[in-house]
């Protein structure tokens, strides 16, 4: 509104006008009286004491809390310092899964030295061996991870000592070391699984880092690379717990995963009570075991030629037979991988393996069924043009048979290329030719 005609408004008014009167304000609520306070206050006391007097009731009907669980194992005194260990021993007839245990102690030391690619270990005193086992603050490795529970284990008269260190607090590494140095002194060889490449470099830091005298490692048999080496093929991972239920045929139960483990030690340190490390160290001596059961498995199929056997693992085996210049052992290994009826892939490398056996003693007729037979059975055309490309060079340089060598060159394209196989058709064509004019 604007100011005249705010200015008509007033003057149309009058001059004694009012503003209109506004509404009365509402009476104040009555106030109570000192009676109807002190009886409300009286009630509240009440509604209090009883509230209190159910807690209490509460409090006397709940169970008390459980008594702190003491971390398993004993603390033994050593000259350098406390030393907490958790022993344990199995029985001779032990089995982890299906493999009875004690079978480690009769493996074959040249067996193991083939599985391993290590002449070396063919000196090995089997019944001396010590598994070796860690349980780590990381997977990093490095100066910062501390190896908290080390776990031993080794046979006795067929019965397996499981023997395990376990770190209360940092700084109290001395003595787990010394004792493990004491294990190795009297070991013939150290098994472990990735143990070449983590669990004794860590170890060996921490020697330096805690001021003990490092100790002298003998033989070392890293069981991962020869299962890797066997089982890969048919597994893919080859992770203990793979091999567990895939080979041992067993599976855990409630087993802690291992990416709760470094957790579970600090939490130990930090004030809880021995149910935090409980199943860490019962999940290390589960490693322990199954370290023994595996070498068993992996000399048994490499002595054993079973039909039982997966055809992958079969020819596995060959091809470690190969690497160790065991010939004939790769052959029937070979051999029998291809007519284990595995999958295509896995015949037709069979075949392949066996045809080449067959070309370093020389067996001409025996190379060529494998390799005709490995063309009949692929249905991958890499792998064909492949024993199509062996089958021309053999026939060309080897037995003289131009005819049949121009045939197979034909369709060795996937295998060489098209310039490399117009090459040889040229070749072999020009010495038909010639034979043709003489």
């Amino acid at each position: 509104m604007d100011l005249k005609r705010k200015l008509s408004r007033l003057s149309s008014a009058g001059p004694g006008s009012r503003p209109p009167a506004r509404a009365p304000l509402p009476p104040p609520p009555p106030t109570r009286t000192d009676d109807e306070r002190r009886a409300r206050i009286e009630q509240l006391r009440g509604m209090l004491g009883q509230l209190i007097a159910d807690d209490r009731r509460r409090m006397r009907e709940r169970p008390p809390p459980p008594a702190p669980v003491a971390l398993p194992g004993t603390l033994e005194e050593t000259p350098y310092g406390p030393l907490h260990r958790v022993e344990s021993w199995l029985e001779p007839a032990h089995c982890h899964g299906k493999v009875p245990i004690a079978g480690a102690t009769r493996v074959s030391p040249e067996v193991v030295a083939k599985l391993a690619l290590d002449p070396a270990l063919g000196a090995l005193d089997p019944k001396r061996m010590l598994f070796l086992d860690t349980e780590t603050t990381g997977l990093a490795g490095g100066t910062g991870t501390i190896p908290f529970l080390i776990g031993l284990a080794f046979f006795e008269d067929e019965s397996l000592c499981i023997e395990q260190l376990v770190l209360r607090r940092p700084g109290e590494e001395a003595p787990m070391l010394r004792r493990l140095a004491e294990r190795i002194e009297r070991a013939s060889c150290i098994v472990s699984y990735n143990g070449k490449s983590y669990d004794w470099p860590l170890l060996r830091n921490r020697f330096v880092l805690s001021r003990v005298p490092v100790a002298s490692a003998p033989l070392h048999l890293d069981l991962l690379h020869c299962a890797r080496r066997v089982w890969k093929r048919r597994l893919g991972q080859v992770r203990l717990v793979n091999l567990e239920a895939e080979v041992l045929g067993l599976r855990r139960e409630h087993d802690i995963d291992g990416a709760e483990i470094p957790a579970r030690f600090w939490d130990f340190v930090r004030g809880a009570d021995g149910s935090a490390l409980a199943p860490v160290i019962e999940h290390n001596a589960n490693d322990l075991v199954a370290l023994a059961a595996i070498l068993v498995s992996l000399v048994e199929r490499y002595e054993e030629l079973s039909p039982e056997h997966e055809p992958a693992d079969t020819l596995g085996v060959a091809e470690v037979a190969v690497r160790a210049d065991d010939r004939e052992r790769a052959r029937r290994y070979a051999e029998a991988a291809a007519d284990g009826g595995g999958p295509a892939d896995v015949t037709a490398d069979a075949l392949w393996l066996a045809a080449e056996l067959a070309r370093k003693r020389d067996d001409h007729r025996a190379r060529i069924a494998l390799l005709e037979r490995a063309i009949d059975e692929t249905d991958d055309d890499e792998r064909e043009a492949r024993a199509h490309l062996a089958l021309s060079k053999l026939y060309e340089h080897r037995l003289r048979d131009y005819p049949r060598a121009l045939e197979h060159a034909r369709r060795t394209a996937a295998a060489e290329g098209t310039a490399e196989r117009d090459h040889r058709i040229a070749r072999i064509e020009a010495k038909l030719a010639k034979i043709a004019l003489s």
